[in-house]
């Protein structure tokens, strides 16, 4: 078998068939930055899209969090699988990525504060490279756009759960002026409904509509913060900033610690945070 460049790309060639496959190209591969991302369990994760579309130099690879069949995202549960998490940042460090990011929230949220940073911290010593939980990423973007006092857009979250993020953002130093979620807004009848359809994914600017009411019925909070994954709503965010006047800080916080890892900055508009 021998290789063979034809049109800047690196064949091999098996005689005496000469039949050929693509392995490689000759760019070296330093143009291109590898992340892995660690995504929540029993769901589709497409959300890294937005971030190749931010930065087309980047390559992505995922792993997804393994849990027993009956898992049921009580917080509880969630607080048991840093060990996991940090078994998959480390198989895709193997697998040579750069960074690695880890999707969903409450994985690290519903530890506290202090205790979500010490996770990340023993994770990041035990793989060697940049390691980011989305959940310390929001109130870090907050505080990095000089904001403090903020309102909760809570979207899906039952109330548990929005006390438990409440109590997680104030122990990162923000105020919380307030919060509504969906169920709050008259959007869907129950918690439990919304709960449900949060596992097939929301359509952007059904979630955005929410997130500008939280903001308008908190004029004086300095930033809207949005807990949880509610669609891939980072088109949208700059006209909803611009219509607020302030900035909007969700899940999309990974992605601008992840570029600011890699050296890189978003190539589009995608709000203050990532356009800072």
């Amino acid at each position: 078998m021998v290789l063979q460049e034809v049109g800047g790309l690196f064949l091999t060639v098996s005689p005496p068939e000469g039949a050929s496959r693509v392995v490689g190209h000759r760019f070296p591969s330093m143009t291109r930055s590898k992340v892995g991302i660690v995504v929540p369990p029993h769901y589709f994760d497409t959300t890294s899209t937005e971030l190749t579309s931010l930065c087309a130099e980047v390559d992505v690879l995922h792993t997804q969090i393994r849990v027993s069949p009956d898992f049921g995202f009580t917080l509880d549960e969630i607080v048991q699988t840093g060990e996991e998490i940090s078994d998959c940042a480390a198989s895709l460090v193997a697998a040579g990525a750069e960074v690695v990011l880890q999707m969903g929230t409450p994985f690290s949220t519903a530890h506290g504060w202090s205790a979500g940073q010490e996770l990340q911290r023993r994770i990041t010593e035990r793989i060697g490279i940049p390691f980011e939980m989305m959940g310390l990423s929001v109130p870090a973007g907050i505080h990095a756009l000089g904001a403090r006092r903020v309102a909760l857009a809570t979207t899906y979250y039952d109330p548990e759960w929005v006390d438990r993020y409440t109590g997680y953002a104030e122990e990162s130093g923000l105020e919380v002026l307030g919060s509504a979620s969906f169920t709050d807004q008259g959007r869907f009848g129950s918690h439990a409904e919304a709960w449900s359809a949060s596992f097939q994914g929301f359509d952007p600017a059904f979630s955005i509509e929410s997130i500008i009411e939280v903001g308008r019925a908190f004029p004086e909070a300095e930033a809207v913060l949005v807990p949880g994954m509610p669609g891939r709503i980072l088109d949208l965010v700059p006209d909803a900033e611009a219509e607020l006047d302030r900035p909007i800080v969700s899940y999309f916080s990974i992605w601008w610690r992840c570029l600011s890892h890699l050296g890189r900055a978003a190539n589009r508009p995608a709000g203050r945070l990532l356009n800072s």
